[in-house]
């Protein structure tokens, strides 16, 4: 028991450093989008192959949708992470 002599008393001291902040939520969000942002970028990975093995007659749009999902999702996972871990 605490108090006695062989008892265990566990104790501590938060010390808040100025040159070192907490960085709070925000890392952890951003590294969320960054997840975010891979998942779109597989999707566009996939509607590209997808799209690319349409038969049949096929228009512009079968080649662009893809690659631009890609492109999206390429930039939120690199702002994501970029901002999470200090990158960018």
């Amino acid at each position: 028991m605490i108090g006695e002599p062989g008892g265990v008393s566990l104790a501590t001291v938060i010390h808040i450093d100025p040159n070192h902040p907490d960085p709070g939520w925000a890392p952890f969000f951003l590294a969320l989008l960054g997840l975010a942002g891979c998942l779109v970028l597989a999707t566009g990975v996939a509607v590209t192959i997808a799209l690319l093995r349409v038969k049949g007659e096929k228009k512009w749009g079968n080649y662009v949708i893809g690659p631009v999902i890609l492109a999206i999702g390429l930039a939120v996972a690199i702002a994501g992470f970029g901002f999470a871990f200090g990158l960018l």
